[in-house]
C-alpha cells in the first residue's frame, strides 16, 4: 500500500460519491476511480499529476505528488480539492 492510496466520500448535488486512488509504488502507476469506475490513470514522475473528477456543477481534482523518503526512496501522496478546497481523506 502506498501513501497515495486514499478514498474520499463527497456529497454533491444531493448524492454521495466515492472517489478513490490506488498507487503502485513499484511501477509509479496510479488509477483514479469515481463510484468504482476508472476515470483516469497515469504514472507519477518528477512533477505533480492532476486528474479532473466530474462532480456535476462542482470542480473536483485529484493531485498526485511525488515524494522522496529518506530510507525508502521514491513514493507519492495524493490530495483532493473540491471547488478549490482541500478535502480530508476518508480512509488511507
Amino acid at each position: 500500500m502506498s501513501e497515495a492510496d486514499n478514498t474520499w466520500r463527497i456529497a454533491a448535488d444531493g448524492r454521495e460519491h466515492e472517489i478513490g486512488i490506488a498507487h503502485d509504488p513499484r511501477t509509479g502507476r496510479f488509477v483514479v476511480t469515481l463510484d468504482g469506475i476508472e476515470i483516469g490513470d497515469d504514472r507519477v514522475a518528477a512533477c505533480r499529476k492532476k486528474v479532473d473528477v466530474p462532480l456535476g456543477a462542482h470542480q473536483a481534482m485529484v493531485s498526485v505528488l511525488p515524494v522522496m523518503y529518506a530510507n525508502l526512496g521514491p513514493g507519492a501522496r495524493s490530495e483532493l480539492h473540491v471547488d478549490g478546497r482541500y478535502v480530508e481523506p476518508h480512509r488511507r
